[in-house]
Protein backbone atom coordinates (compact mmCIF):
# COMPACT_ATOMS: atom_id res chain seq x y z
CA UNK A 1 0.00 0.00 0.00
CA UNK A 2 1.67 3.39 -0.99
CA UNK A 3 1.06 5.87 1.87
CA UNK A 4 0.88 9.70 0.96
CA UNK A 5 1.77 12.29 3.26
CA UNK A 6 -0.31 14.76 4.12
CA UNK A 7 1.38 18.22 2.83
CA UNK A 8 -0.33 21.12 4.14
CA UNK A 9 -0.01 24.04 1.38
CA UNK A 10 1.44 27.27 2.61
CA UNK A 11 -1.81 30.48 3.07
CA UNK A 12 -2.19 32.18 -0.25
CA UNK A 13 -1.15 35.73 -0.45
CA UNK A 14 -4.62 36.50 -0.90
CA UNK A 15 -5.85 35.58 2.55
CA UNK A 16 -2.68 37.18 4.26
CA UNK A 17 -3.68 40.37 2.88
CA UNK A 18 -6.96 39.87 4.24
CA UNK A 19 -6.24 39.12 7.79
CA UNK A 20 -4.13 42.49 7.63
CA UNK A 21 -6.64 44.82 6.47
CA UNK A 22 -9.21 43.72 8.93
CA UNK A 23 -6.90 44.01 11.93
CA UNK A 24 -5.79 47.74 10.14
CA UNK A 25 -9.72 48.67 10.42
CA UNK A 26 -9.79 47.25 14.25
CA UNK A 27 -7.29 49.26 14.80
CA UNK A 28 -8.90 52.41 13.70
CA UNK A 29 -12.51 51.58 15.20
CA UNK A 30 -10.72 51.16 18.25
CA UNK A 31 -8.60 54.85 17.46
CA UNK A 32 -12.00 56.36 16.94
CA UNK A 33 -13.68 55.06 19.56
CA UNK A 34 -11.24 56.00 21.87
CA UNK A 35 -11.05 59.92 20.49
CA UNK A 36 -14.75 60.00 20.72
CA UNK A 37 -14.58 59.11 24.32
CA UNK A 38 -11.91 61.86 25.22
CA UNK A 39 -14.02 64.72 23.32
CA UNK A 40 -16.73 63.32 25.61
CA UNK A 41 -14.84 64.44 28.47
CA UNK A 42 -14.10 67.91 27.47
CA UNK A 43 -10.06 67.30 25.89
CA UNK A 44 -9.64 68.65 22.59
CA UNK A 45 -6.72 67.47 20.58
CA UNK A 46 -4.90 70.88 21.81
CA UNK A 47 -4.87 69.44 25.34
CA UNK A 48 -7.87 72.18 26.21
CA UNK A 49 -11.09 71.76 27.00
CA UNK A 50 -13.32 71.97 24.81
CA UNK A 51 -16.14 73.98 25.13
CA UNK A 52 -19.22 72.15 26.55
CA UNK A 53 -22.11 70.50 23.96
CA UNK A 54 -19.88 71.88 20.83
CA UNK A 55 -19.22 69.10 18.21
CA UNK A 56 -16.06 67.43 18.57
CA UNK A 57 -13.13 68.98 16.61
CA UNK A 58 -14.95 72.72 16.55
CA UNK A 59 -13.07 75.32 17.73
CA UNK A 60 -14.16 76.90 21.82
CA UNK A 61 -15.69 79.92 21.03
CA UNK A 62 -16.76 82.52 24.51
CA UNK A 63 -20.28 83.21 24.79
CA UNK A 64 -21.14 86.54 24.68
CA UNK A 65 -21.75 88.46 27.87
CA UNK A 66 -25.79 88.13 29.02
CA UNK A 67 -26.81 91.90 29.86
CA UNK A 68 -28.10 92.65 33.27
CA UNK A 69 -31.59 92.66 33.64
CA UNK A 70 -32.65 95.97 34.67
CA UNK A 71 -36.03 96.54 36.78
CA UNK A 72 -38.97 97.78 35.48
CA UNK A 73 -40.21 101.30 36.85
CA UNK A 74 -43.84 100.36 38.30
CA UNK A 75 -46.51 102.05 38.07
CA UNK A 76 -46.52 103.91 41.20
CA UNK A 77 -42.42 105.36 40.97
CA UNK A 78 -42.09 109.02 39.56
CA UNK A 79 -39.13 110.23 38.27
CA UNK A 80 -36.35 111.86 40.47
CA UNK A 81 -36.77 115.03 41.14
CA UNK A 82 -33.63 117.42 42.47
CA UNK A 83 -35.11 118.39 46.46
CA UNK A 84 -33.77 121.57 48.17
CA UNK A 85 -33.20 120.92 51.90
CA UNK A 86 -34.92 123.35 53.79
CA UNK A 87 -34.27 122.12 56.75
CA UNK A 88 -32.33 119.75 59.09
CA UNK A 89 -28.77 118.69 59.37
CA UNK A 90 -27.06 116.94 56.17
CA UNK A 91 -26.50 113.45 57.54
CA UNK A 92 -26.84 111.56 54.47
CA UNK A 93 -30.10 110.22 54.47
CA UNK A 94 -32.44 110.70 51.87
CA UNK A 95 -33.48 114.99 50.72
CA UNK A 96 -36.70 115.60 52.17
CA UNK A 97 -39.21 117.55 50.46
CA UNK A 98 -39.56 121.28 50.84
CA UNK A 99 -41.66 122.90 53.42
CA UNK A 100 -43.86 125.30 52.41
CA UNK A 101 -43.38 128.62 54.32
CA UNK A 102 -45.70 129.82 56.17
CA UNK A 103 -47.05 133.16 56.07
CA UNK A 104 -47.06 134.15 59.64
CA UNK A 105 -49.40 137.75 60.67
CA UNK A 106 -47.24 140.76 60.79
CA UNK A 107 -47.64 141.70 64.88
CA UNK A 108 -49.18 145.27 64.96
CA UNK A 109 -47.20 147.14 66.60
CA UNK A 110 -48.67 149.52 68.89
CA UNK A 111 -46.33 152.63 69.76
CA UNK A 112 -45.25 153.57 72.88
CA UNK A 113 -46.49 157.02 74.09
CA UNK A 114 -44.28 159.43 74.14
CA UNK A 115 -43.18 160.87 77.48
CA UNK A 116 -45.52 163.30 79.27
CA UNK A 117 -42.72 166.43 79.83
CA UNK A 118 -42.31 167.62 83.11
CA UNK A 119 -43.54 170.82 83.68
CA UNK A 120 -40.82 173.36 84.24
CA UNK A 121 -42.24 174.69 87.40
CA UNK A 122 -42.32 171.00 89.16
CA UNK A 123 -39.68 169.86 91.25
CA UNK A 124 -38.45 166.47 89.55
CA UNK A 125 -34.70 164.85 88.66
CA UNK A 126 -36.05 164.35 84.89
CA UNK A 127 -34.98 166.54 82.01
CA UNK A 128 -36.42 169.39 80.72
CA UNK A 129 -36.35 171.24 77.90
CA UNK A 130 -38.16 174.05 75.20
CA UNK A 131 -38.05 174.48 71.74
CA UNK A 132 -38.07 178.15 71.18
CA UNK A 133 -36.78 179.28 67.98
CA UNK A 134 -35.62 182.64 69.78
CA UNK A 135 -31.90 183.83 69.29
CA UNK A 136 -30.39 185.75 71.97
CA UNK A 137 -27.86 187.17 73.96
CA UNK A 138 -26.69 186.11 77.47
CA UNK A 139 -25.71 188.83 79.14
CA UNK A 140 -26.02 187.80 82.89
CA UNK A 141 -25.02 185.00 84.81
CA UNK A 142 -25.98 185.32 88.59
CA UNK A 143 -26.38 182.71 91.63
CA UNK A 144 -28.78 183.28 95.17
CA UNK A 145 -29.77 181.53 97.92
CA UNK A 146 -33.87 181.06 98.72
CA UNK A 147 -35.48 179.63 101.72
CA UNK A 148 -34.73 175.48 101.07
CA UNK A 149 -33.68 176.29 97.28
CA UNK A 150 -30.83 177.89 95.42
CA UNK A 151 -30.84 179.92 92.30
CA UNK A 152 -28.72 179.91 89.38
CA UNK A 153 -30.62 182.51 86.89
CA UNK A 154 -28.91 183.40 82.77
CA UNK A 155 -30.60 186.80 81.63
CA UNK A 156 -30.89 186.88 78.19
CA UNK A 157 -30.45 190.65 75.54
CA UNK A 158 -32.12 191.03 72.31
CA UNK A 159 -35.28 188.74 72.73
CA UNK A 160 -38.71 188.67 74.55
CA UNK A 161 -38.72 184.82 75.14
CA UNK A 162 -36.15 182.66 76.63
CA UNK A 163 -33.91 180.89 73.89
CA UNK A 164 -33.86 177.35 73.45
CA UNK A 165 -32.52 174.91 76.20
CA UNK A 166 -31.79 171.77 78.09
CA UNK A 167 -31.10 170.77 81.31
CA UNK A 168 -30.50 166.99 82.63
CA UNK A 169 -28.55 165.68 85.19
CA UNK A 170 -25.57 164.36 83.86
CA UNK A 171 -22.57 161.74 85.36
CA UNK A 172 -19.35 163.41 84.31
CA UNK A 173 -19.35 166.58 82.69
CA UNK A 174 -17.73 166.89 79.05
CA UNK A 175 -17.59 169.36 76.03
CA UNK A 176 -18.29 166.90 73.37
CA UNK A 177 -19.76 163.19 73.92
CA UNK A 178 -15.86 161.93 73.07
CA UNK A 179 -14.28 164.01 75.32
CA UNK A 180 -12.73 163.41 78.37
CA UNK A 181 -14.74 164.20 81.54
CA UNK A 182 -14.24 168.14 83.24
CA UNK A 183 -13.78 168.39 86.67
CA UNK A 184 -15.82 170.79 88.45
CA UNK A 185 -17.02 170.49 92.22
CA UNK A 186 -19.96 169.31 93.60
CA UNK A 187 -20.67 165.43 94.18
CA UNK A 188 -23.81 165.48 91.28
CA UNK A 189 -23.85 167.45 88.03
CA UNK A 190 -26.57 169.74 86.13
CA UNK A 191 -25.86 169.96 82.20
CA UNK A 192 -27.26 173.43 81.03
CA UNK A 193 -27.69 173.84 77.07
CA UNK A 194 -28.52 176.91 74.83
CA UNK A 195 -28.99 177.01 71.58
CA UNK A 196 -28.87 180.46 68.75
CA UNK A 197 -27.07 182.04 72.21
CA UNK A 198 -24.09 184.18 72.03
CA UNK A 199 -22.49 185.29 75.40
CA UNK A 200 -20.05 187.74 73.75
CA UNK A 201 -19.82 191.48 73.69
CA UNK A 202 -17.60 193.74 71.86
CA UNK A 203 -15.93 190.41 71.32
CA UNK A 204 -15.48 189.49 75.45
CA UNK A 205 -17.85 186.63 76.95
CA UNK A 206 -20.58 188.99 78.82
CA UNK A 207 -20.54 186.40 81.76
CA UNK A 208 -18.18 184.89 84.36
CA UNK A 209 -16.51 181.16 82.54
CA UNK A 210 -16.56 179.74 86.02
CA UNK A 211 -18.12 181.05 88.68
CA UNK A 212 -17.89 179.45 92.54
CA UNK A 213 -20.56 181.27 94.58
CA UNK A 214 -19.85 178.96 97.99
CA UNK A 215 -22.57 177.90 98.41
CA UNK A 216 -24.35 174.79 100.09
CA UNK A 217 -25.64 172.95 97.55
CA UNK A 218 -24.53 175.03 94.21
CA UNK A 219 -20.66 174.81 94.43
CA UNK A 220 -19.69 175.44 90.87
CA UNK A 221 -20.50 177.13 87.38
CA UNK A 222 -18.42 176.25 84.62
CA UNK A 223 -18.96 177.29 80.67
CA UNK A 224 -17.86 174.12 79.24
CA UNK A 225 -18.46 174.43 75.84
CA UNK A 226 -19.68 177.97 73.12
CA UNK A 227 -19.50 177.43 69.66
CA UNK A 228 -21.09 178.96 67.10
CA UNK A 229 -24.23 179.91 69.66
CA UNK A 230 -24.11 176.87 71.39
CA UNK A 231 -23.67 177.11 75.16
CA UNK A 232 -22.94 174.87 77.67
CA UNK A 233 -22.85 174.79 81.24
CA UNK A 234 -21.57 172.36 84.05
CA UNK A 235 -23.64 173.05 87.09
CA UNK A 236 -21.94 171.20 90.00
CA UNK A 237 -24.58 170.80 93.46
CA UNK A 238 -23.60 169.28 97.19
CA UNK A 239 -26.07 165.91 96.00
CA UNK A 240 -28.33 165.19 93.57
CA UNK A 241 -31.38 166.78 94.41
CA UNK A 242 -34.95 168.18 92.80
CA UNK A 243 -34.71 171.28 91.27
CA UNK A 244 -37.30 173.49 88.85
CA UNK A 245 -37.30 176.18 85.98
CA UNK A 246 -38.89 179.64 85.98
CA UNK A 247 -39.12 181.71 82.76
CA UNK A 248 -39.61 185.15 82.61
CA UNK A 249 -40.70 187.61 79.64
CA UNK A 250 -40.01 191.27 78.60
CA UNK A 251 -36.37 190.86 79.93
CA UNK A 252 -35.86 187.52 78.94
CA UNK A 253 -34.37 184.85 81.78
CA UNK A 254 -33.94 181.30 82.76
CA UNK A 255 -34.15 180.45 86.96
CA UNK A 256 -32.53 177.32 87.37
CA UNK A 257 -34.20 176.58 91.49
CA UNK A 258 -32.52 173.74 92.76
CA UNK A 259 -33.19 172.06 96.16
CA UNK A 260 -30.80 172.13 98.96
CA UNK A 261 -32.42 169.59 101.26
Amino acid sequence: MTSHATIENPPSRGRSTARKVGALLAVSVLVVGLGACANSTGDNESGHPAAQGAPAGSSRTTPPATPTATAEPTATSTPTRKVVQVSGDDDGSEPKAPTRKRELPVPTRTPSPAPVPVPAKVFSVKPRTNTSTARARLVGLTTARGQGSETVTFRFAGTEVVPKYEVRYVDVVRAHPEDDPIAVEGNAYLEVSFKLTNPNVRGRLAVPPDLTPGQPQVREILLVHNVAGSLKFGVGVTRRAQFRLHETKGQASLVLEVRDR
